[in-house]
């Protein structure tokens, strides 16, 4: 497998055929190998992955933890590999390799997680790596599964309610914070991420080599300040237009809107040169976050489209500015 830059930008036609899930609770899944280990202490302490056995129970708890990582949606960042990692490697070979290659293979893979989780708050966890395969092929899903402290189960027998107090249980596909599987379909994009603390600890995305954008609101939020910083108040209202029409990664987007907009051109270059992934970019987004105009503690917000409206001009006595803001109705104080 060729492994790819995180800074590569991609053309904005490869984004529309992307808005999908790639899988839904009604597709049948089938589990065919499980590693699991554990890590403990932030990495010093660890028990090396093994493959085990599992009935329908446990192949049911694992499909779901495998669809709750690959239900997809439009808004969804964007995993991209570092240029030569040898973790896409490893996904291949888990696919077809021996139990024994399996193993191996799962073995490095929680030893990268284990050195990353030193130095980080990390909790102690099961290591799971799951191989699964569905209509559409094969596909392995890495799974930190956090230790939860107890829970309690409860059975009525004969009238009469019992409680047991369980400990060291691991997660419900709802509660998964940090998790990645592979292939990811969309073209923009090489594995699937979910991290629930990704901006705070990036350990989990660090440990296997892959590269994590914003989700796409604050991706978009992002480009809009970019757009409204970075152009003349009279080039605004036709950039917002512009823009709002574009879709794709952040980054080609921006960069298509500095073909006809050069002020724009040092931010693209910036952003072509970003490490990260950019995130993608939603259609007509763009066009429903607000503008904000600020002075002397007043505040103005304006939906983008209004951006037209409003002149900022010197004022005539010479004291100051003039927020001018033009309506079609007469403006009515509401308080």
């Amino acid at each position: 497998m060729t492994t790819t830059s995180a800074t590569r930008r991609l053309p904005l036609r490869s984004f529309n055929t992307e808005k999908r899930r790639v899988l839904g609770h009604s597709e049948f899944v089938i589990v065919t190998r499980v590693c699991l280990g554990t890590i403990q202490q932030r990495g010093s302490t660890v028990l090396n992955p093994s493959l085990v056995s599992f009935g329908s129970t446990e192949s049911d708890f694992l499909v779901r933890h495998v669809k709750k990582v690959r239900e997809l949606d439009e808004a969804s960042p964007r995993g991209v590999f570092l240029a030569n990692s040898y973790v896409p490697t490893q996904f291949v070979e888990l696919l077809s390799c021996s139990d024994l290659q399996f193993e191996q293979h799962c073995r490095s893979l929680q030893e990268r997680l284990a050195k990353s989780m030193k130095g980080s708050t990390a909790k102690d966890c099961v290591f799971a790596v799951v191989h699964t395969t569905d209509s559409s092929g094969s596909q392995i899903t890495v799974l930190k599964l956090d230790a939860v402290v107890e829970a309690a189960e409860t059975d009525i027998k004969a009238g009469k309610v019992t409680l047991r107090v369980l400990k060291k249980l691991i997660p419900e596909p709802g509660a998964l914070q940090k998790a990645l599987s592979w292939p990811d379909p969309r073209a923009t994009s090489d594995a699937i991420l979910i991290d629930a603390n990704f901006t705070l600890a990036e350990y989990f995305s660090a440990a296997f080599e892959l590269g994590a954008s914003l989700k796409s609101p604050d991706a978009e939020r992002v480009l809009h300040r970019t757009l409204v910083r970075g152009v003349s108040t009279v080039s605004l209202p036709k950039v917002l237009v512009d823009a709002a029409a574009l879709e794709g990664p952040a980054d080609s987007v921006l960069a298509e809107l500095a073909q006809n907009y050069p002020e724009l051109q040092s931010a693209a270059n910036e952003a072509a040169n970003e490490p990260r992934p950019a995130g993608l970019i939603r259609k007509n987004k763009l066009g429903a976050l607000p503008l904000v105009w600020v002075a002397d503690g007043a505040k103005v917000t304006l939906p983008s489209s209004k951006a037209g409206s409003v002149e900022i001009l010197p004022d005539p006595t010479g004291q100051g500015w003039m927020l001018v803001l033009r309506t079609t109705s007469m403006p009515v104080l509401e308080n």
